[in-house]
């Protein structure tokens, strides 16, 4: 098949530092996407088509999308093409005959239209008998509907303009089964939302697609088992306290945000992948929580995979005298980064306190440090000092339960650490 288009090696640059590149496609995918660009004329840099790659269990996947509108201008370099498909939305109350054997149809607007009950497409060709086809709308939306299907119940092209899909998908039907147009799918087809700001790689997938044509992929089921809706799978709600070891984020292919973390479960130590998706006010919190941080979280299990459901850090509670669970989310970025803080103030003097809790611990990356809970004796106020590093721990360890000491602290960024004891107080190193 002669090529349409021919891109420039500057365009090929661009294409794969634009689309390719950023989605962790190899330079052998990116000749294939140029090569079928070309093929059928269809430029990714005008939205025509998009690159698609995302992680299954068996593996990355690689696809390329368009649209109606793109199988429509390959379809007008087809021999045989004599113009675009006659389509419309049929509802109820409509006058409607159909006779796909003979590619005819007879509609009439009725005076009184209620619910959709589907759309119809008619093509015709120079050579060939006109092909027509109906597709059912119900089928579509229940499979596509964002507000049905999304486990947040967030509303989506389907639900905002259901007239609108459901003819497009007719039309892409009629494109494909009269012109030859390798294998090409579409956005419509494959439950895809155009993203707001008009890129054509910017896309949403709804959560369930699987009534879809059953020509997509089955890589396309892989990824749907991964955004599998509740109604879907029999959910489970796990809440503790985990360790944040890895934390990873980026947009998918159909420009969703997500976030990829590795957390050890403190009390079993089991390491488990957590997955956020699409909330970009989650992700940019987590973003900014330090390596062995400690997080209180609700894990929902969903078909085997986990989604975080929300998450609590000291980060986020300035008050020091906060609950014993609370500190705990923090207590990893305080034993391991400390020399980051900026000092806020530091006590002058010896304070006096009562050792009312005293746990020790160990950092994953080995660093000791311990949590003193104490009492102000002037003050009657409760807090909790962090002891950071072996020296400190050594210097504090001693302290038992009720006993009256004098102590200097100094607080940074919420958070009291302990500086020394009073002379007194030393205990044996």
């Amino acid at each position: 098949m002669e090529k349409v288009l021919s891109f420039t090696n500057e365009q090929k640059s661009l294409i794969w530092s634009r689309f390719v590149q950023p989605t962790n496609g190899t330079q052998e995918e990116a000749n294939h996407y140029i090569e079928v660009c070309e093929t059928f004329g269809l430029n990714p840099l005008l939205g025509d088509i998009v690159f698609q790659r995302y992680e299954t269990k068996n593996g990355p996947v690689t696809s390329f999308i368009t649209t109606r509108d793109g199988l429509l201008r390959v379809a007008t370099t087809q021999d045989g093409y004599v113009g675009p498909p006659v389509a419309n939305v049929v509802r109820e109350g409509d006058k409607f005959e159909f006779i796909p054997s003979e590619g005819t149809v007879r509609h009439e607007f009725g005076q009184k239209r209620g619910q959709i009950l589907g759309a119809y497409a008619v093509m015709h060709h120079k050579r060939f008998r006109p092909v027509a086809v109906f597709v059912d709308f119900q089928e579509y939306f229940q499979a596509n509907s964002g507000e049905l299907n999304n486990r947040y119940g967030n509303k989506n092209v389907w639900d905002r303009m259901p007239s609108a899909m459901i003819q497009k998908i007719a039309e892409v039907f009629v494109l494909r089964r009269q012109f030859p147009l390798g294998g090409l799918y579409t956005r419509e087809e494959m439950s895809l939302e155009e993203g707001d700001n008009g890129n054509g790689g910017n896309m949403d997938v709804p959560m369930n697609s699987s009534s879809a044509p059953k020509k997509q992929s089955n890589s396309q089921d892989d990824q749907q088992a991964a955004e599998a809706t509740a109604q879907q799978s029999k959910d489970q709600n796990v809440e503790g306290i985990f360790i944040l070891q890895s934390f990873e984020k980026g947009v998918s292919p159909q420009n969703v945000q997500f976030a990829k973390l590795n957390v050890m479960d403190k009390e079993s130590k089991e390491v488990s992948l957590v997955l956020v998706k699409g909330n970009q006010e989650m992700i940019e919190s987590l973003s900014q929580v330090p390596m062995g941080e400690e997080l209180s979280m609700v894990i929902k299990k969903e078909s085997g995979f986990n989604f975080l459901v929300e998450f609590t850090s000291i980060q986020n509670n300035e008050n020091p005298a906060q609950s014993e669970s609370e500190m705990q989310t923090g207590q990893k970025d305080i034993a391991q980064e400390p020399v980051h803080q900026e000092k806020e103030t530091a006590s002058e003097s010896l304070d006096t306190f009562i050792m009312e809790k005293y746990e020790q611990g160990t950092t994953p990356a080995g660093i000791s440090f311990a949590k003193m809970y104490v009492k102000n004796v002037a003050s009657n106020a409760q807090t909790m000092v962090f002891a950071q590093g072996k020296e400190a721990v050594q210097q504090t360890k001693h302290l038992s339960v009720g006993e009256k000491f004098t102590m200097k602290t100094r607080t940074e960024n919420g958070f009291t650490f302990f500086e020394k004891l009073g002379d007194a107080d030393k205990g044996v190193a």
